[in-house]
């Protein structure tokens, strides 16, 4: 499995350039310095997002790609990944088992990857039998599956793993506070650090004060982590959560470049960061 601190490339979509043009400034400005990462434009997408259609680099020149058919989406407004894929001339290997995956559903490090059981959903043919999908994911991707318990639709409309916790290295998983989290999740997630190993990080969250169920604002662990560079994302309010979040990624990552990024504007529309982007070792 490629994980993102060992690619060179970062893909945004056209439509983030185009629709969100001081955000996109702000991320082009910032990644400028380092020469050895690549900035790219997706081509013939249809909003700002660009990481959930997109393939999964697995190994060096191979890339898997799922079905993507998003329950929580009108399809009208689904980007074809065909059409992207085309458009900028990429070769990818399908799922053998057509299987329904978003990418911000998979959290990557060299030899697991985490999803969360919102993928049954996803996947209906597979509603009685749970493990024999999970098994066909691992043989897509070459790689152990561990599965955690996704948020209800009414508090994430994805339920993706990417606004839940990340890698910080093969033992250690950066997260939502907790101590803050409701209990199945914090007790779902405490069995999973058991049964693997792992060490757990706590990061500050908040919910969005808007009425806008869709906002993603408050979730810093929806960061961009490309090379040894991290755009992490900051928000207007509550300031004092910022300066929180900053230090505990600069103790957790002190090897990378942590560049906050305001991002408010995007996270109204349901994604951050690691939506945004698409990263690739070319």
């Amino acid at each position: 499995m490629i994980i993102d601190s060992e690619c060179n490339t970062v893909y945004f979509s056209e439509k983030l350039k185009e629709n969100f043009p001081d955000e996109f400034k702000r991320i082009s400005d910032a990644l400028a310095p380092f020469d050895y990462v690549n900035v790219k434009l997706l081509k013939g997408t249809k909003d700002e997002w660009a990481r959930d259609y997109m393939p999964i680099q697995t190994a060096d020149k191979r890339l898997i790609k799922f079905r993507y058919q998003p329950s929580y989406e009108p399809r009208a407004n689904w980007t074809s990944p065909k059409n992207v894929i085309k458009a900028n001339n990429l070769k990818t290997h399908f799922s053998d088992h057509n299987i329904n995956l978003d990418g911000g559903n998979i959290v990557k490090w060299k030899d697991k990857v985490i999803i969360t059981d919102r993928v049954v959903q996803e996947n209906h043919i597979y509603k009685n039998d749970h493990n024999l999908l999970y098994e066909r994911i691992a043989q897509d991707l070459q790689t152990e599956v561990i599965v955690i318990k996704a948020h209800s639709e009414k508090v994430d409309m994805t339920g993706h793993a990417d606004g839940m916790l990340r890698f910080v290295n093969e033992n250690t998983l950066i997260g939502n506070r907790l101590s803050e989290e409701f209990k199945p999740i914090r007790e779902n997630i405490e069995q999973m650090l058991k049964k693997y190993h792992l060490n757990y990080i706590d990061l500050p969250f908040f919910e969005d004060d808007a009425e806008n169920h869709y906002s993603a604002i408050g979730v810093y662990v929806n960061f961009l982590e490309i090379a040894d560079v991290i755009l992490f994302p900051i928000f207007y309010h509550p300031k004092q959560k910022n300066e929180e979040a900053l230090e505990i990624m600069k103790n957790s990552f002190p090897d990378r470049k942590i560049i906050p990024i305001d991002i408010d504007a995007v996270g109204k529309h349901g994604g951050l960061m690691n939506c945004i982007s698409w990263c690739l070792k070319e």
